[in-house]
């Protein structure tokens, strides 16, 4: 189930979107996501609920993305 990020983790979405803009050709939605994620990590929001904003605001900004698989995580 997906869910509307909160304000400020929708600043930082939008905030690493555009800082990667000028850094790499086209976005890695799934290691942005986990980047916003580890610094959200106290609030445990799902990384597919963050990836799916982070998609949405770079499509909305007309920037080229890509799904990359994340390595399986060991907890």
């Amino acid at each position: 189930m997906l869910i509307k990020l909160s304000k400020d983790m929708q600043r930082a979405v939008e905030t690493k979107v555009r800082s990667k803009i000028d850094e790499v050709p086209v976005l890695d939605v799934n290691a942005t996501a986990e980047e916003i994620r580890l610094v959200f990590a106290e609030r445990n929001v799902a990384h597919e609920d963050i990836a799916a904003s982070v998609a949405k605001f770079a499509a909305q900004c007309g920037y080229p993305i890509e799904f990359v698989a994340l390595a399986p995580q060991r907890d």
